[in-house]
């Protein structure tokens, strides 16, 4: 194996005594960074239960606490390993072992004692243990999809109308609003109820909406208005910057002496490129409107409309201007954000916007108590249900319930992977769970992930809790910030190959306010093969890909006999030719719910035999018996 070249951070990543966000990519050895931590830690503690380690999956949980078991048996019957890398694995379960011995603990005999769970799990625990104060009661069954549920509580809402109650005036504001549209008003309360993590912790609960929540707002809403004028300030190029306040100000000229109020006017008198302050939006959206229509796709050409009029000096104007919407006629990025700019809101609310926030914040108790009512009857809850009630079982991080004082007393050491999967809630968890934690106590926090591969986001996964963690820490416990490049899964030529992809794909900067995450490219551990790594096959029909897939699979099963191979498409759907290949060459295979034995030709026939000899009176199973290649009549035959 080369020289890896983190390898100080990986070393770093193992003091027990501070506490580490480490952001790292597929294919960098995160579950073995954590197997070993959690095993340096395990040397340490007085008792296995002190390490909490949460993950997001059964299967992350099961596979670690599986590897940590491996490497404490290898320790105990196995030589040292010659790799440095395998060796300094059994170096550090060797060491547990001996702590395992003085303690007592009998940790292989009772594997249980290490608590390494998923976020759920941990969670419902919580709640077990305490009924009444999260507010669970009986144990209910957790629905994976609550769509129907949530609708059932938008209904109990919407029939608020016919009260003369201050919710009842609240409903029918936000009717009005609608123009008396139940499915609008029902949409947007299953939205908000699909997303209730984010509003019943941590700024609905204390406050109320006032002119001094309403100026909290606005600066929040023109906060984030501004992030993205900035991130289209910075992709604009240069010489786009010089020669568009000339055009786009001729073009505001033109529009104000027709139309004043014209969104475009607002461009009169550009003399430079505006700067990306919430005060110039509108020269921004004019921008933004100059190049892209509203229906997001960069204009073909300008006119008198757009401010470009025929005759001098507008024919010059407008072939300069076309040359600069040929020149980013192929900039992905800039025309995104174009098409993100124009269509930005005012930061400012109007009063009718706020009076129909006031109400929609008038019904939200209303709507929590509707939910867990639902909840109640049909005897099932939600993960967010769960892990809220898990919460409100900790109590406050200045009020803490006796179950957190317990657990703050009990856990040394907590552990969490896949944390850019990671929730607002769960953020409120991990939260709680170390707030009481002091520095200099030896108490640490460990967080792995990787902003670049979050994907939950319907479970209401927030990418940018990972970045505010690693600038900010998380409460008062501050991380130090580590970033792992080596990639021990791909030969040169593939690592390569998707930095220079993926580093056009990506934001080019950081933004957690909107979940951006910059590309963060990696390093190839293995050296480059005498393989391309990527071979690129364009064009081709569905049928005639299924082929020349077909055709490269025996191939590869030729020079490298043994090896597994992989086909990944976007549907199952995009399968079903490449399936019929593979049969016609006898290339055995293995899918998932693919390419099922009921519905191969021969087994249906099998399966219509069965069922004619069971009932003599199934005409259709008679009729396929009679089509079936051991009798074969054509359609017409059985037509007559």
């Amino acid at each position: 194996m080369p020289e890896i070249i983190d390898a100080s951070e990986r070393k770093r990543a193992l003091d027990p005594t501070q506490s580490f966000i480490v952001q790292a990519p597929a294919g960098s050895g995160k579950t073995e960074l954590l197997i070993q931590r959690y095993l340096r830690l395990l040397s340490g503690v007085e008792r296995p239960e002190q390490i909490l380690a949460m993950t997001f999956t059964r299967k992350a949980a099961a596979e670690m606490k599986h590897r940590i078991i491996r490497s404490l048996e290898s320790a105990k019957n196995s030589e040292p390993p010659k790799t440095p890398h395998e060796r300094h694995t059994w170096e550090l379960a060797s060491k547990a072992l001996k702590r395992n011995k003085s303690q007592g603990w009998r940790i292989l005999d009772n594997p249980a004692r290490m608590k390494i769970l998923t976020i759920d799990s941990f969670c419902s625990g919580l709640t077990r243990q305490t009924p009444l104060l999260s507010g669970m009661g009986a144990l209910l069954k957790v629905s994976q999809n609550a769509g129907e549920l949530y609708r059932s509580a938008a209904h109990k809402i919407l029939e608020l109308v016919e009260s003369s109650s201050e919710e009842g005036k609240a409903v029918r504001h936000i009717l009005n609003r609608l123009d008396n549209s139940k499915h609008g008003f029902l949409t947007r309360i299953i939205q908000l109820l699909e997303n209730r993590d984010q509003w019943m912790i941590p700024f609905f609960q204390k406050h109320s909406l006032t002119d001094e929540t309403r100026s909290y707002l606005e600066d929040t809403l023109a906060n984030l208005v501004e992030s993205i004028l900035q991130e289209t300030e910075s992709l604009f190029p240069s010489d786009i910057k010089n020669k568009l306040p000339l055009l786009a100000g001729y073009a505001g000229e033109n529009v104000f002496q027709k139309n004043p109020s014209h969104e475009l006017a607002a461009l009169k008198n550009l003399e430079a490129m505006p700067s990306a302050s919430i005060k110039n939006i509108q020269q921004w959206k004019a921008i933004a409107n100059l190049f892209i229509t509203k229906k997001g796709e960069i204009r073909k050409t300008v006119n008198i409309k757009n401010g470009f009029p025929t005759g001098d000096p507008g024919k010059k104007m407008k072939k300069d201007f076309c040359d600069l919407l040929e020149s980013i006629a192929s900039d992905e990025d800039l025309l995104t954000i174009l098409d993100e700019t124009q269509k930005l809101p005012d930061p400012k609310f109007t009063d009718e916007d706020w009076e129909f926030l006031k109400s929609t914040f008038l019904l939200i108790p209303e709507m929590s108590k509707a939910l867990r009512k639902i909840f109640i009857e049909n005897k099932v809850t939600d993960f967010t249900q769960v892990e809220l009630s898990a919460l409100q079982s900790l109590g406050e991080v200045d009020d803490p319930s006796d179950l957190l004082l317990h657990l703050d007393m009990k856990i040394q050491h907590i552990l969490v992977d896949e944390y850019q999967d990671t929730s607002y809630k769960q953020f409120q968890l991990i939260n709680h769970l170390t707030a009481g934690w002091a520095e200099g106590e030896g108490r640490t926090l460990f967080i792995v992930g990787d902003p670049m591969q979050s994907i939950y986001r319907f479970r209401d996964a927030e990418v940018g809790l990972f970045i505010q963690a690693r600038e900010q820490g998380i409460g008062d416990t501050l991380l130090t910030s580590l970033k792992l490049q080596t990639n021990f899964r791909s030969q040169k030529n593939i690592v390569d190959w998707v930095n220079n992809c993926f580093e056009t794909i990506f934001p080019k900067i950081d933004d957690p306010d909107r979940g951006a995450i910059k590309y963060a490219a990696s390093i190839a551990a293995h050296p480059q093969s005498s393989d391309a790594g990527v071979i690129v096959h364009p064009g081709s029909e569905e049928v005639e890909e299924a082929r020349e897939i077909t055709q490269l699979i025996k191939t590869m099963q030729t020079e490298h006999p043994g090896d597994s191979i992989a086909i990944l498409v976007r549907a199952r759907t995009h399968l079903r030719e490449i399936v019929g290949q593979l049969h016609s060459a006898n290339i055995k295979f293995r899918a998932d719910e693919i390419d099922p034995l009921t519905a191969r030709p021969a087994i249906l026939d099998l399966l219509s035999l069965m069922r004619a000899l069971l009932s003599h009176s199934d005409r259709v199973a008679w009729l396929s018996i009679l089509r079936a290649p051991w009798c074969g009549l054509s359609l017409t035959d059985l037509h007559q």
